[in-house]
């Protein structure tokens, strides 16, 4: 899929998202963990403190470049529009290890019932996050302007 032309993986994420909706939120979240393991990796390609220049999901897809953070939002982008994101309430969070100094880049769903990005094709609970977890930054499905 991450070596097809933009167009095709624009049209198989979309067709990945509607068969999404066939499954319970978790399944779901399951699904589309499974599904971002194998994207590309890309350091360094967004930046945590300025959302406003990330790109919406085509662009994401269409530039096929993925730090962890544009891993992290394109988990999001693909449970937000899919049957799923009026409920799942898909959040993403940014938090730093304080005392390893890491960056973790989660997409949250459920109010943290399902978070994925933590650990690879995995999905975990909000309190599996080590107490050395400091939340940096929240942004909500109106600040990242999912329609």
């Amino acid at each position: 899929m991450w070596k097809l032309k933009a167009t095709e993986r624009i049209t198989r994420w979309r067709d990945f998202r509607k068969s999404l909706d066939q499954f319970s939120l978790e399944q779901a979240a399951i699904q589309t963990a499974e599904f971002w393991q194998g994207c590309p990796f890309t350091p360094y390609y967004l930046e945590a403190d300025h959302p406003d220049t990330w790109p919406d999901p085509w662009t994401l897809l269409a530039e096929n470049y993925y730090c962890d953070l544009a891993k992290a939002l394109g988990i999001v982008y693909t449970i937000s529009l899919s049957g799923h994101g009026a409920t799942a309430n898909p959040e993403l969070h940014i938090y730093r290890d304080s005392q390893s100094r890491m960056m973790y880049h989660l997409a949250v769903f459920a109010d943290g019932k399902y978070v994925i990005n933590l650990l690879d094709a995995q999905v975990v609970n909000i309190v599996s996050l080590k107490e050395t977890m400091k939340l940096q930054y929240r942004y909500t499905r109106q600040d990242l302007k999912i329609e």
